[in-house]
């Protein structure tokens, strides 16, 4: 075999690896289904209402990355707050989000434990 068959045979090898790890990824993305709401029950009703605390969100209190374990996409899609749809807003507070980012949790949920 040549030189230059065994280079042309390589980069054919690593193109078709190049694909596959692609399609792999590409497979792994998920589908095109609506979000599925992260379910925490009625925040409003717990004891400071919407401000997190530190023995209500153990695992991340102190975490200024919400979106590290909260889906963008998943939360704030279903009203569980005793509340009527129209006051709860749910549009209105994934639009805040949507510009605000992470920075926007906290006008809701307080500073989740975080030093400013």
């Amino acid at each position: 075999m040549s030189a230059t068959s065994a280079r042309s045979d390589r980069r054919r090898a690593s193109a078709l690896l190049g694909a596959f790890v692609c399609a792999l990824v590409l497979a792994a993305c998920g589908s095109g289904a609506a979000p599925q709401s992260e379910d925490y029950g009625n925040i409003l009703a717990s004891p400071a209402g919407l401000v997190l605390l530190e023995e209500e969100h153990p695992t991340g209190w102190m975490r200024p990355d919400c979106f590290g374990c909260h889906n963008v996409n998943n939360i704030h899609q279903v009203n569980r707050t005793g509340l009527p749809d129209a006051q709860a807003d749910l549009a209105g507070v994934r639009a805040i989000v949507q510009s605000g980012g992470e920075d926007s949790c906290m006008m809701c949920h307080g500073a989740n434990g975080v030093e400013p």
